[in-house]
């Protein structure tokens, strides 16, 4: 992990803050997002399961039900044209 990626997703943690979109938020996949979220081990193992979630991944975020999705790559669930576009129009004045 590397420090532009701490500050790729730090940025996207903002960008998703200041939109109300909190679902979309990217974290480190350790017990404390686990214990934040209240994800339960029933919910672990059904993606586990069906290939969505790995313990050894990285990064970890929310699918649209609430249940954990992992990625060695933050980058994956992160949409950077978006955060650009919302960074150009909040600096163009009409």
């Amino acid at each position: 992990m590397t420090d532009e990626t701490l500050k790729l997703v730090a940025r996207w943690n903002l960008h998703c803050d200041n939109n109300n979109c909190h679902q979309d938020m990217v974290y480190y996949n350790d017990e404390e997002f686990f214990e934040t979220h209240g994800i339960t081990i029933r919910q672990t193992v059904m993606q586990v399961k069906n290939n969505y979630y790995n313990f050894d991944h990285d990064w970890v975020t929310l699918d649209g039900y609430a249940n954990p999705i992992s990625s060695d790559k933050a980058e994956d669930f992160i949409e950077i044209e978006e955060m650009d576009m919302e960074e150009w129009l909040d600096n163009v004045e009409f």
